[in-house]
Parts: structure tokens; sequence; C-alpha cells
């Protein structure tokens, strides 16, 4: 077995990807669904808890050098209770990865080719992430290296181009519906930010924790910062009462610009969001291998790959009937679920660990990655 050492970098630019592609992606049309026009006010208020977010899972982490979440959590909260927490985790890392995928699928089938089985996309993602997983480690932040500085230049030029477009008038009045639906933004914005939570499975092989914090801080102010010109630019564009029906809304922006012979960049959002999806996938896909072979004692976690794949096709095909269904519960359910499990539980877990004496690192590790 080999020791693989990332940076910091590497670890966190994995986050921004993953939570970037799924925010544009699914959730955006969620908090505008909610916030509306105070959709900007909703991502205002999320700064604060949102570095919270990354500052706990950077604080585990350096407490508990060398140890993921599976083994963390044991040494806080002891065998039993430590398992049943992790075991609630990995079902969190399994339906979170599900949504990315049948989110995926369900923008190729609606927005790009609408003749082809969604089955078709679902599993062309997972063979492409089950390849990059057993690949290691090292292979995977070095090719979410590549995907992430080419998804920066895209949104950028999608600001600036679409920028003529946009009429500012169409964020007044502020909080003409009480501040209630824009809290109900923030509060979305949040469980998608949650998900970096997926990193305390990957912070373990970071060479030098030291500033970790401070580096979990950055990442979080730059996910803020990547989620204004999308957030603003679909009202600002289309008006409160039009974005507010759109499915697709970051995609529809790239579809319809027009800048004398340059037209049509939706072939830039179909870039980003395969991409993206596909950072994103193997990400979870490879914190979920990791950590069930932790859990189980399973030697080598690269034989939990193919398996766990299959689950994920299955429960991404009974996540919903369609898409319609996918937002329903996105709206009604998964703010609550996910901000509880990604942020609050970790939060309980540091609080509990700062009266626990801090572990060693477990035996046994898997450090074949």
């Amino acid at each position: 077995m080999k020791n693989v050492n990332i940076s910091k970098t590497q670890a966190l630019m994995l986050g921004i990807t993953s939570i970037t592609v799924t925010g544009h992606l699914l959730i955006i049309p969620v908090i505008i669904g909610y916030a509306g026009r105070d959709s900007w006010i909703s991502l205002l208020l999320a700064i604060i808890p949102a570095i919270l977010i990354g500052v706990t899972v950077a604080l585990l982490s350096q407490r508990y050098p060398g140890c993921t979440m599976v083994e963390y959590s044991q040494l806080i909260l002891g065998k039993w209770l430590g398992k049943l927490v992790v075991i609630i985790f990995l079902i969190y890392f399994l339906h979170e990865a599900s949504l990315s995928i049948r989110g995926f699928g369900e923008f190729y089938t609606a927005a790009v080719t609408p003749r082809t089985p969604i089955f078709v996309y679902l599993i062309a993602i997972l063979m492409l992430a089950v390849y990059a997983v057993r690949c290691g480690l090292e292979v995977i932040v070095r090719t979410n290296q590549v995907i992430l500085v080419s998804l920066i230049p895209i949104g950028i030029l999608a600001s600036i181009l679409t920028h003529k477009d946009k009429d500012y008038h169409n964020f007044l009045p502020i909080l003409e519906d009480s501040i209630r639906p824009t809290l109900d933004g923030t509060m979305t914005l949040l469980s998608v930010y949650s998900s970096i939570f997926v990193l305390s499975m990957i912070f373990s092989f970071v060479k030098d924790t030291k500033q970790l914090k401070r580096y979990s801080v950055i990442t979080m102010l730059i996910l803020i910062i990547m989620f204004i010109g999308p957030v603003t630019g679909v009202v600002a564009i289309y008006g409160e009462e039009r974005a507010q029906g759109l499915y697709f809304p970051t995609f529809l922006i790239l579809r319809d610009i027009q800048m004398g012979a340059l037209q049509r960049l939706d072939i830039l959002g179909i870039l980003l969001w395969s991409l993206g999806s596909f950072a994103k996938v193997t990400l979870f896909l490879y914190a979920l291998a990791l950590g069930l072979a932790q859990l189980f004692k399973v030697e080598d976690h690269k034989i939990l790959v193919i398996p766990i794949a299959a689950l994920l096709s299955i429960v991404s095909i009974i996540n919903s009937e369609d898409l319609i269904g996918i937002y329903r519960f996105l709206t009604d359910y998964y703010p609550y679920y996910a901000t509880f499990i990604g942020f609050i539980l970790p939060l309980v877990l540091l609080i509990i660990s700062q009266f626990r004496k801090p572990g060693a690192k477990l035996e046994g590790r898997n450090n074949d990655v």
C-alpha cells in the first residue's frame, strides 16, 4: 500500500467544483423560487454561516490529523454511537451523489437530447467516475484542477457577455414580501454549502493542515463570489416572475447570448455541467468507497467502487419520477435535512471534541488510495 499526500489547495478545489456545479444546476432555481428578487440578500446572509461550515470541517481535521470522518467520529462519540453517526454521514453522501447524477441526466434529457433515455447518461457518468476512483486520489485531484481552471473562464465570459442585458431595476422593491422568503433562500444556500463536509474524507491526506482553517475560510468566500453572478444575473435578465419558472436558468442565459456572430453558447453550459458533474460524482464515490472500507475494515476500498456505483444508479432512478418531483424535494425537504447532517452534526462533533482528549490515528487505516 502507498501513502498519498495532496495539498490543501487541491483538496479545497474539489469542494469548490462539487458545490458550484450542484448549486448552479439544481439549487439556484430553488433559491430564486423562494427569495425572488431578494436572492442576493439570501446570498449575503449566508456568508457568516458558510464560513462557519468551512471552519468546522477544517477544525475537526486539524484536531484529529490523519483521521477521516469515519475515524474521528468514533474517537469523539465512542465506537457504537460513532458508527451510527458515520452511517448517517455515508447515507448523506450516497444521496447527495445520487441527486447530482440524476440532475445531470435530467439536464441532458430536458435541455439537450430529449429522446435519449436518461439511464444512458447515468451509466456514462458513473463509468467515468468508477474509472477515476480506481485510478486513485492523486488522479482525481489533478483532473479536478484542470476542470476547475476550465470552468472559471466560462463563468466570467458569461457574466461579461450578458451584462448589457441586465436590468437591475428588477431587484426593486427590496423585501416587499417580508424577510421570511429571503431566509428560506439562505437556508437553501447553506444546504448546498454543507456538502463540503465530504472533504472530511479527503483532509486526512493533506500534507500540512496548519493553515487549513484559513484556506477553508477563503474557499467559502470564493464559493459565495461564484454564486453572485448566477443568482443575480437570472433575475436581472429575465425578471422575478419569469426567473421563478425556469428549471435551468444559468444554461438558458448561455443559450440566449447574442453578440454579433457570437451566438448560442449553450455548448459551454453543456461542457461546464458535464465536467463539473463528473468531478462531484467522482469525489462522493471516492468518499463512499473509502468510508465504507474503513467502517467495515475492508483492506482495499477499490473493490467496493463498482457495487457502490451500481447502488448509486438505482438510487438515482428512484429519487423521483421526474424533474418536477426532484425540485419539489429540493424545495420542501433538502434545505433542512442537508443542513442538519452536513453542518449541525459536524458542529456537534466539534463541540463534543473540545471535551475529549485528541486521540491518535486509528490503526488499520486504509492508505491505498
